[in-house]
C-alpha cells in the first residue's frame, strides 16, 4: 500500500486569533508536532493548507487548497488529485495529545478495500486521525459539488469501513479550537 501521511492546516483559525499550526504547545508548534509524528511512523508528511500560509520551517511537502474555504474535505480533495493512487494518514495540526500508537493501530488494521479507517468513541466515530483512499475521490466531489462539507457525511456514505472502537482517554482525540482550549498549565488540554 502507497499510504502518505497528510496534515491538515488549511483552517483560518478565525476561533483560536491566530494561525493555530504555528501556535505552541510543549515547546513545539501544533503543525511541527503533527509533521514530526508522521514522520516517525516513516511516512513522508505532506501538509495541505490555504493559498498564502507559509510554512517553510517544517522540511516536508506544502501543497495548496485547490478548492478554497472547503474545510478538511477540500484537503483531502486537493491531496488526492495531487498524489493520485494514495492512501493518506490524515490528521489535522490541532490534535496535540495525539501518540504515534495511536496512528501505528490504524496502519496495523488498514486494507486497501476499506475506504476509510477509524476510530469511534463514546460521542461516534471520528474523522481524523483515519486513513482514507483516495477511491474516495468521486464521492468526496460529489460532496463538494453539494457544498456538504461535513465529514461525518463522508463517513456516512463510505460503503465499506473500518471503524476501531478506542475506549482509552478520549483527549487523545481533542481538537485545539481556542486558546481557551489549552489550560493555563502548558501541555494540559481542556476538556469540553
Amino acid at each position: 500500500m502507497n499510504i502518505r501521511g497528510l496534515v491538515l492546516a488549511g483552517g483560518k483559525s478565525s476561533r483560536f486569533g491566530e494561525d493555530k499550526a504555528l501556535a505552541f504547545y510543549n515547546g513545539r508548534s501544533f503543525l511541527e508536532r503533527a509533521v514530526s509524528l508522521l514522520a516517525s511512523l516513516d511516512l513522508e508528511p505532506i501538509i495541505v493548507t490555504r493559498r498564502g500560509a507559509n510554512y517553510p520551517l517544517t522540511g516536508c511537502a506544502v501543497i495548496y487548497d485547490k478548492l478554497s474555504d472547503k474545510g478538511p474535505l477540500g484537503g483531502l480533495y486537493t491531496a488526492m488529485t495531487t498524489f493520485k493512487n494514495s492512501s493518506f494518514l490524515v490528521l489535522p495540526c490541532d490534535m496535540p495529545a495525539l501518540v504515534p500508537a495511536v496512528l501505528s493501530n490504524l496502519l496495523a488494521v488498514h486494507e486497501p478495500h476499506f475506504g476509510v479507517t477509524a476510530y469511534s468513541v463514546e460521542s461516534g466515530i471520528q474523522p481524523f486521525p483515519a486513513i482514507y483512499e483516495s477511491s474516495l475521490l468521486g464521492i468526496i466531489g460529489n460532496k463538494l459539488e453539494e457544498n456538504n462539507l461535513s465529514m461525518l457525511d463522508l463517513l456516512d456514505r463510505v460503503p465499506a469501513k473500518k471503524v476501531m472502537s478506542w475506549k482509552n482517554e478520549q483527549e487523545i482525540f481533542c481538537n485545539i479550537n481556542h486558546k481557551s482550549d489549552l489550560t493555563a498549565g502548558e501541555g494540559s488540554l481542556s476538556h469540553q
